[in-house]
């Protein structure tokens, strides 16, 4: 694939990202700069029943060798997982080193060596898996949708230390090792029946026991945040969520964006500007690939087409019963 030269060092690991988009047209460009920063050296993403411009934003940067582009033929078992199935036979998967499976609302921050892949994995020689876990960003009370990248804009987060019995979701970066890993999965790699042992760790080095490797999706100690951290935007701002509630969840098809979602991913508790600070040479191939043309028309429109929807989201029932429960809860809120 076409590259700029960021994270390129020819010794360095082959990497692929995986991920799905439906209707993300406006958060692709940072997001894709930003994995490109890392090193990545593929991007496969996946779509489904797109209206917006994320099609069009995903087959000029496929024109450019920027990403793997696919349209996904969504089974039983819903687009994320579906879309994971159809991954496994993209050669940029199967020649991988090692394989990431993230979302566009989830941002790695590496703290170690030049903050790429490779400096993270080359911290741990002889690693098989290395689960970064989830740091929750909240709303902060932003409203619009704007073009400023979501992590610089979105620096709110929940306290690195976990309350006694918290637990965190994580990701899992894994080599792509067929002896020990058998096929992908939303949080982790599923395990090959007849495997030998594993070294599974989280970015401070914990070791994962038997039975974490056998089938634990979060942890509640070990973040290894001065590591690594996947900084995690669920919410973004109000106007994105609303246009998020009216299209509806890529893994839970069936699980509600509602209030109680709202309220467990608003942590806005503590300031952490770490990836903000160092947002700039993700944007750095943003300005690049904003030099093609026909990709720079299509960003435009995407945020255009965001605006405009979520404009119709809040006149829908469900955005304004939600609003009217979010503000009856702050009341209450600033009442205790």
């Amino acid at each position: 694939m076409a590259f700029f030269g960021f994270g390129g060092d020819t010794a360095a690991p082959k990497v692929t990202v995986v991920t799905t988009m439906k209707d993300e047209g406006a958060y692709i460009l940072d997001w894709v700069a930003h994995y490109r920063a890392l090193g990545a050296t593929d991007i496969v993403v996946f779509t489904n029943d797109c209206s917006d411009q994320t099609d069009l934003i995903l087959r000029n940067l496929n024109r450019m060798g920027e990403v793997h582009h696919r349209f996904n033929r969504v089974m039983r078992r819903g687009p994320h997982k579906s879309a994971l199935m159809w991954g496994e036979h993209e050669a940029a998967v199967r020649e991988a080193d090692w394989i990431l499976v993230v979302d566009v609302d989830e941002y790695l921050q590496i703290n170690v060596g030049d903050g790429t892949f490779k400096a993270l994995i080359d911290s741990f020689p002889g690693v098989d898996a290395i689960s970064l876990v989830w740091r929750i960003f909240g709303n902060a009370g932003v409203q619009d949708i704007t073009d400023t990248p979501v992590p610089m804009q979105f620096t709110r987060t929940q306290p690195a230390q976990g309350r006694e019995g918290e637990h965190r979701f994580f990701k899992t970066l894994f080599r792509n090792d067929r002896t020990m890993f058998n096929r992908m999965g939303v949080h982790r790699p599923f395990i090959e029946q007849n495997a030998g042992p594993i070294n599974w760790i989280t970015p401070d080095g914990t070791r994962f026991d038997a039975r974490q490797i056998k089938g634990a999706l979060h942890v509640n100690t070990g973040y290894g945040y001065e590591v690594a951290q996947l900084n995690h935007y669920a919410l973004r701002s109000m106007d994105s969520f609303l246009n998020k509630q009216r299209r509806g969840r890529a893994n839970h098809v069936k699980g509600k964006i509602d209030l109680k979602y709202w309220l467990k991913f608003d942590h806005n508790d503590v300031e952490d500007e770490a990836l903000a600070n160092s947002f700039n040479r993700a944007l750095k191939v943003k300005d690049l690939l904003l030099r093609d043309a026909a990709l720079a028309k299509h960003h435009v429109a995407a945020f255009d087409w965001a605006r405009d929807r979520a404009l119709k989201a809040r006149r829908q029932p469900m955005a304004k019963t939600f609003l009217a429960k979010l503000e009856q809860r702050t009341e209450l809120d600033l009442a205790a």
